[in-house]
């Protein structure tokens, strides 16, 4: 009797639990799916504080993709240093870095805009500022055209106009050119290498303006231009294996994503480290550099090297960064050496007034920045090479014992 009873007053209460749990989840899935469909300049997707101080600094720094651009502005100083006539000008190296900072951020975040869509379907790249909406697309208009406008400007007023230029040329050639053929080629990364060298140039156009094209420095700006446009390929390839799966779902199209082993990425990454190895050398056979770019090269080319050789007999996420940050190790150390060892010749100016002169033998002779000379003069005392000379062989420090602080004779500053 007891169950039957039960059963029978069960039936007899009105069942409410049915009738409202459908209408109730149902309110709940279409608040959830409206609160995903709200644009960027709903209240609700909007964040009242997100650029108020540090949040927004964070957030445009992202935008800007501030530690890519920092590497962008590092590699436009070596030239400057390098080819200036002076003594350096804190003024014009400010306007340089800083203008070349924010031309590039414009220009990455150009990019951003165009790829917001491919980026949204990204892990790495979901939570930017543009597609987390974070960030408004006109928000990032309004940075970008403000970004590019006062770097052009720094950099033409504070610089030289053919700095201003290059540094046109590379945003243009980066956001109109390399960005929409990475959904189209696989050769992007070629285009990108280029467009991601050209602010090399900036250092030399900052020193010398126009007068780069007749100066005894072009081939060294030429030299640094081939050597980070053949450091990018390997640079990129091993970021591309990496997030191959990421950029594969944003439908980009690079050569190594098709590699599941990475082989292939190693493969193609050998050869350029291989004439990255070479050029060092050629240079100071050439005589635009001492000799101590090639053996300070040395050290940074054996570690690049060695991670390659590990990526490429152990192919893993954790072999292929390590060879990613081999490479960032090895640029910033080509570039310290590049400024500290390159030099010009003045063979033609001297042959033409030893010929006035009816001189048979010219001795050869070099261009230096003053910096590096006075730098030079400071260091020498406290150099162990020239300790030994003094207290060894009785000999004084103009002699040049040091085969590190050594002034190759006949040299001046520039």
């Amino acid at each position: 009797m007891f169950p039957l009873t039960r059963a029978c007053a069960r039936s007899a209460l009105p069942r409410v639990q049915p009738t409202h749990s459908r209408p109730l989840h149902a309110a709940l899935s279409t608040a959830a799916t409206q609160s995903r469909e709200l644009p960027a300049s709903s209240p609700v997707a909007e964040r009242p504080v997100r650029t108020a101080g540090l949040a927004g600094f964070r957030l445009y720094w992202k935008l800007a993709k501030g530690k890519l651009t920092l590497w962008v502005s590092l590699s436009a100083l070596p030239g400057y240093f390098l080819a200036l006539p002076g003594t350096i000008e804190p003024s014009i190296a400010a306007a340089l870095f800083v203008g070349t900072f924010l031309t590039s951020s414009s220009a990455q975040t150009m990019n951003q805009m165009i790829e917001v869509d491919r980026d949204a379907r990204m892990k790495r790249t979901a939570m930017r500022p543009l597609p987390s909406g974070q960030l408004s697309s006109e928000e990032a208009a309004r940075f970008a055209a403000g970004a590019g406008a006062v770097g052009l400007g720094m950099l033409g007023v504070g610089t030289t106009g053919p700095t201003a230029a290059v540094a046109a040329a590379t945003m243009v050639t980066y956001a109109a050119l390399y960005t929409p053929l990475k959904v189209r080629s696989p050769y992007n990364t070629h285009v990108g290498a280029i467009s991601g060298s050209l602010p090399t140039l900036m250092g030399f156009t900052a020193a010398l303006g126009t007068g780069l094209c007749v100066s005894p420095w072009l081939p060294h700006a030429a030299w640094l231009f081939g050597m980070q446009t053949l450091w990018q390929m390997p640079h990129f390839y091993s970021l591309a294996w990496l997030h191959r799966s990421d950029y594969l779902q944003g439908g980009y199209k690079m050569f190594p994503l098709s590699d599941t082993t990475g082989a292939e990425t190693a493969a193609m990454s050998k050869p350029y480290l291989v004439a990255l190895c070479i050029l060092p050398w050629a240079m100071s056979a050439s005589g635009a550099a001492s000799w101590m770019l090639p053996v300070g090269a040395a050290l940074p080319s054996f570690f690049w090297w060695h991670t390659l050789k590990d990526f490429e007999r152990r192919p893993s996420a954790t072999t292929c960064r390590r060879f990613f940050l081999g490479s960032l190790s090895y640029l910033i150390s080509m570039l310290a050496l590049f400024t500290a060892c390159a030099r010009a010749s003045e063979d033609s100016s001297v042959a033409d007034k030893a010929q006035d002169e009816n001189v048979d033998h010219v001795e050869r002779t070099f261009l230096e920045p003053a910096w590096r000379a006075h730098m030079r003069s400071y260091l020498l005392s406290a150099c162990p090479h020239e300790q030994v000379c003094r207290d060894l062989l009785h000999t004084c420090g103009q002699t040049g014992g040091c085969p590190l602080a050594k002034r190759q004779h006949g040299s001046s500053a520039a």
